[in-house]
């Protein structure tokens, strides 16, 4: 009776520190719009460049510290999907930045926070896994709000920015597919691949012109390889100890947190038809969360 009741404690603080990750990881993820709008000289191209360059090399050094002598094997591992998987990661790190740079960072947090409700319908197509009735429900609200913030880029003049940051929910909700078909393998080595993708093509997108500000330049590598690669090695931690809706729920914050950081500190306002539509998306995403949730608690009885 004890070792159980010492099981189920160690259980339920394996459970507290996961939350508490995720959420620490969506809170320093929600800062990336705030350092964006600070970086002043640097292109997209090069702050692509910079920033998936220092993701991918904190990312390398955490792997070989925790694998040590069989990492090299790991990514033989990988095979043809890891490669899939780091292209689509190296278009949603690409399509990040375009987003920022060319809306405001409410509709790209907004329109990214798709990516759960994306990944539920491309994994039904791919996967075949099952989507219930509910479930179609709520997508179909989240879709109604994409379909809206898309109307608001149209109107306001953001709509490649927008565009964008729909193209990197879609690249995620493709790389979460590749990690669930290949969910046997540790896919880091696949996104350290899609970060030297993207690294080489922002290094022959910017002309082989890297020259930048030293405020601009430690501003991205403090990003990529310090907050960004802090965020994946945190959020591979907790994703093991939590289900995918609550995951899902926790990593809300960083939706809501990166548009307010940009309004307090910057006065960056969205317009009300983009929070609408925002919120329309949200909405739906929770929707998505919680049927989850509920479906996998009637599994455990």
């Amino acid at each position: 009776m004890i070792t159980t009741d010492l099981a189920i404690s160690a259980v339920r603080l394996q459970t507290r520190r996961a939350v508490a990750l995720v959420l620490l990881s969506g809170i320093l993820n929600s800062f990336g719009g705030l350092i964006l709008r600070h970086i002043e000289g640097a292109s997209e191209w090069q702050i692509v460049f910079f920033r998936t360059g220092a993701l991918t090399l904190g990312l390398l050094v955490f792997f070989f510290v925790r694998s040590g002598r069989r990492g090299a094997g790991e990514f033989l591992r990988i095979g043809v999907w890891g490669l899939v998987g780091g292209a689509f990661f190296c278009v949603m790190q690409t399509m990040f930045i375009f987003s920022l740079s060319n809306t405001t960072v409410a509709n790209t947090a907004f329109m990214l926070s798709s990516g759960p409700v994306l990944t539920a319908l491309l994994a039904r197509a791919v996967l075949g896994e099952k989507v219930r009735r509910g479930t179609w429900a709520v997508l179909l609200i989240a879709l109604s709000g994409i379909g809206v913030m898309v109307g608001d880029g149209l109107v306001t003049g953001n709509i490649l920015g927008d565009l964008a940051a729909l193209a990197g929910a879609f690249s995620f909700a493709c790389f979460v597919v590749v990690l669930r078909a290949r969910h046997t393998v540790d896919m880091i080595p696949s996104v350290v691949i899609g970060g030297l993708m993207a690294t080489s093509i922002a290094f022959l997108a910017t002309g082989m012109d890297l020259a930048v500000s030293l405020p601009d330049a430690g501003l991205m590598v403090f990003w990529g390889g310090g907050l960004s690669a802090l965020v994946l090695v945190f959020f591979t931690i907790a994703s093991r100890h939590l289900r995918g809706a609550v995951l899902t729920i926790l990593l809300m914050a960083e939706y809501f947190l990166g548009p307010f950081w940009v309004w307090l500190f910057i006065d960056e306002t969205p317009s009300a038809l983009a929070l609408v539509g925002g919120a329309i998306v949200l909405s739906g995403v929770a929707g998505q969360a919680y049927l989850s949730m509920r479906e996998a608690e009637r599994g455990a009885h």
